[in-house]
C-alpha cells in the first residue's frame, strides 16, 4: 500500500514561492504579447489590408490601383466591327498599352555606340529621321551616371518584343497607358484629345468631348497616406489609409459612325475641288435634335495632335467659328413674317434692284431688277430687296424677337468644348439700315450649329428642338444615365411652318437651289453666299463663305444638313460649290435610311 503520509510531510523546495509569481508574469506576457500579435494581423489581413496589399503590388500594380482609367467614347455602329464592345457600338477613343523604352546608362554593358547601332533601325523606322533621332540617341546613352533615360515612348508591342530579344543589360521595358483613337482624324473636332496639363501635373482633356466631360471621363483619383518618419519610412504604427481610384465614365455619341464617315469623307475631297479655306458639315434629326454627323476640316490626328499647322485646327468650326450666314438667313425672316400675318407667300412687292436707306444703296446679287414677285419668288431667287420688303411690314421689336426667338445670339449648349454664341447686337439699335441688312443674314452673325437648331423649326411643324450629342453616359458600375432632353419650344405656328416648306419646296424645285435637288424626292432648302467682313475693318472683302441648308423628305424629314465652305477659290456661288456636295450626300442619307421615293 502507497505512503502518502511522506509526501504530505515533505518540505518543499526553498524559493519556489518566490519563483510563481515571476512564472504568472512570463505567461502574462506571453498572453498579451500574443493578444497584440493577434490585433495586428487582424489590422493587417482585414483592416488596411488595401493598404498593405497596394505596398506589396509592383510598380505598375499599384499605379493601376492609385490611378483610375479614363473611360471611353463611344459612337453608333450598325456594321460589326473587332473593336465593337456591343453590337451596335464602336470605340472612338479608348486606352491603350505601349512600352516605353528607357536606359539606365551606368548599367549598359555595351558601348553606346554599339547600343545606338542596335536601337536605331528598331526605335525609328523612317530611315529619312534616322540620322537626326541616331545623334539624339547616342547622347542619351552616353550619359554615364544618369540611371533613367526615356528612348522612345508610345513603342508597339512587336518592336518591343525585338529589343527585349537583343538582351542589351541596361536597356529597360516599361509598360505605360496613353489614349488612343482608332479612327485617328474622324471625329477628331468632335472628340478633341487628351494633353498634359504641366500646370496641374497631370493628364487633361481639351476641346470636344474629351475637354467638355473631362472631369467625368477622368474618374477620380485614389489615395495612399501613411505617417513617416524623418527618413521616409512607414510608421508601423501610424494612421493608414489606402482609397481605391474610381475609374472614369464612358460617354455614348449620338454619331452615327457610318454616316460620320460619309460625310466626314465627302467634305475632305469636295474642300480640294472647290479650294475652300475652311469647311463644315452637320446632319442632324429634326424631331429630336440628335446630331448624326458633325464634321469641320481642316481637322487633326488626336493620336499626334501637336503636329498641327495652326491651333486653329482644333476648334470645331460647326460651333466656333461665328459668320454671317448671308441668305440662308432669309427663311427666317420669312417666317417671323409669316406667323405675325404681315405676309403670305403670295404677297408681291415690285422689285426694283435696289433699296436706299439714308446713305446706303443695298443691291441684289445679280445686280439686277426683277419686277413684281411674291415672296416665294423672293427665296427662289435670293432677292435682298425682297426680304427688306417683309422686314418692313413689321416693328423692329418683333423681327428681333423672332431671331432670339429661334436660337440666335445665344449658345445652343451642345455638350462640346467650346462654343461660340454668334453676335445680333446690331438689333439692339434701331438704325434700319441694320435690320434691313440683317433680314438677308449680314450684319448679324451665327454658328452653323444655331443654324441647324433654327431650321429644325421648321422642318418640325414650329417646334425647335435642341441639338444634343451625347446619348448617355455609363457609369463603371455599370449603371447607364441617358442624357437629359430639352423639351422643343414653340417657334411658329405649325401652319407658318407648313407655308414656309412649300416655300422652300420651291426654292429647290424652280429656284436656284435645283442643284442641291435628288430626284424622286421631295426636299426643302436654302443657299447662302455671303461676304466676308474685313478683320478689323468697316466694310468686307472680296472673300466669301457658301452655304447651303435644307431637310428632307418634306412629309417626313429624316435630316436636317447644313453644308459650309469658306473662301472657295473654285465657284463664285453656292449654287456650284456647297448645292452639289449637299445633293449627294442627301442621296446617301435617302439610301442609307431606306427612304421611299414620293409619288412626282
Amino acid at each position: 500500500m502507497l505512503d502518502l503520509t511522506r509526501w504530505k510531510n515533505k518540505k518543499k523546495i526553498p524559493g519556489t514561492k518566490k519563483l510563481e509569481p515571476r512564472i504568472k508574469f512570463i505567461v502574462a506576457c506571453f498572453v498579451v504579447f500574443a493578444f497584440l500579435i493577434i490585433c495586428k494581423l487582424i489590422d493587417f489581413q482585414i483592416i488596411k489590408f488595401d493598404f498593405y496589399a497596394a505596398l506589396a503590388s509592383d510598380q505598375h500594380e499599384v499605379y493601376r490601383k492609385l490611378f483610375p482609367e479614363r473611360g471611353s467614347i463611344y459612337v453608333k455602329d450598325k456594321g460589326s466591327s473587332i473593336l465593337a464592345v456591343e453590337e451596335n457600338l464602336y470605340p472612338l477613343a479608348i486606352n491603350k498599352d505601349y512600352n516605353l523604352i528607357y536606359a539606365q546608362p551606368k548599367y549598359l554593358d555595351k558601348s553606346p555606340e554599339e547600343v545606338t547601332a542596335a536601337l536605331l533601325p528598331l526605335l525609328e523606322p523612317d530611315e529619312s529621321k534616322r540620322e537626326e533621332f541616331g545623334k539624339e540617341l547616342l547622347a542619351k546613352l552616353s550619359k554615364e551616371d544618369d540611371p533613367y533615360e526615356p528612348l522612345k515612348h508610345k513603342v508597339e508591342d512587336n518592336i518591343a518584343q525585338k529589343i527585349e530579344e537583343l538582351k542589351i543589360k541596361g536597356i529597360i521595358i516599361s509598360k505605360e497607358t496613353f489614349r488612343y483613337y482608332p479612327e485617328k482624324n474622324l471625329g477628331a473636332n468632335i472628340l478633341g484629345y487628351v494633353g498634359f496639363a504641366e500646370s496641374e501635373n497631370m493628364k487633361k482633356g481639351y476641346y470636344g468631348i474629351e475637354g467638355y466631360f473631362n472631369q467625368e471621363l477622368a474618374g477620380k483619383q485614389g489615395e495612399i497616406q501613411s505617417e513617416k518618419d524623418i527618413t521616409g519610412n512607414f510608421i508601423s504604427v501610424g494612421e493608414k489609409k489606402f482609397v481605391r481610384a474610381k475609374d472614369g465614365d464612358d460617354i455614348v455619341l449620338t454619331i452615327d459612325k457610318t454616316v460620320q464617315y460619309e460625310v466626314c469623307t465627302k467634305l475632305n475631297e469636295h474642300v480640294k475641288v472647290v479650294q475652300a479655306d475652311s469647311a463644315v458639315a452637320i446632319v442632324m434629326n429634326p424631331k429630336t435634335g440628335e446630331i448624326i454627323a458633325m464634321c469641320s476640316y481642316p481637322d487633326f490626328d488626336p493620336n499626334e495632335y501637336n503636329k498641327v499647322n495652326s491651333l486653329g485646327d482644333y476648334n470645331n468650326r460647326a460651333i466656333f467659328e461665328a459668320y454671317e450666314p448671308g441668305s440662308i438667313f432669309k427663311p427666317i425672316t420669312m417666317a417671323a413674317g409669316l406667323d405675325l400675318g404681315k405676309i403670305t407667300p403670295e404677297t408681291t412687292y415690285n422689285d426694283e434692284g435696289f433699296v436706299k436707306i439714308d446713305e446706303f444703296t443695298i443691291h441684289n446679287a445679280d445686280k439686277k431688277a426683277h419686277g413684281i414677285k411674291t415672296m416665294t419668288q423672293v427665296l427662289e431667287n435670293s432677292l435682298n430687296t425682297g426680304t427688306i420688303f417683309a422686314v418692313r411690314q413689321m416693328e423692329k421689336k418683333d423681327f428681333r424677337s423672332y431671331v432670339e426667338k429661334f436660337g440666335f445670339g445665344k449658345k445652343t449648349g451642345i455638350e462640346l468644348s467650346v462654343e461660340s454664341a454668334g453676335n445680333i447686337s446690331s438689333l439692339k439699335t434701331n438704325g434700319e439700315i441694320y435690320f434691313a441688312t440683317a433680314s438677308f443674314g449680314q450684319g448679324i452673325t451665327a454658328t452653323p450649329i444655331q443654324m441647324v437648331q433654327a431650321f429644325s423649326a421648321i422642318a418640325n411643324g414650329g417646334k425647335m428642338v435642341k441639338p444634343y450629342i451625347v446619348e448617355e453616359i455609363r457609369k463603371p458600375e455599370g449603371i447607364a444615365i441617358k442624357t437629359e432632353r430639352a423639351r422643343p419650344i414653340s417657334v411658329i405656328s405649325s401652319r407658318t411652318a407648313t407655308l414656309l416648306t412649300g416655300m422652300m419646296v420651291s426654292v429647290i424645285k424652280n429656284g436656284q437651289g435645283k442643284k442641291a435637288g435628288v430626284p424622286g424626292y421631295y426636299m426643302a432648302g436654302k443657299s447662302g453666299t455671303a461676304q466676308i467682313a474685313e478683320p478689323g475693318k468697316s466694310g468686307y472683302s472680296n472673300k466669301t463663305n457658301h452655304s447651303f441648308i435644307g431637310f428632307g423628305p418634306v412629309k417626313d424629314p429624316k435630316f436636317l444638313m447644313l453644308i459650309k465652305f469658306e473662301n472657295p477659290k473654285k465657284g463664285t456661288y453656292a449654287e456650284s460649290t456647297a448645292m452639289p456636295l449637299f445633293s449627294r450626300l442627301a442621296k446617301f442619307l435617302f439610301d442609307y435610311y431606306h427612304v421611299v421615293p414620293d409619288d412626282l
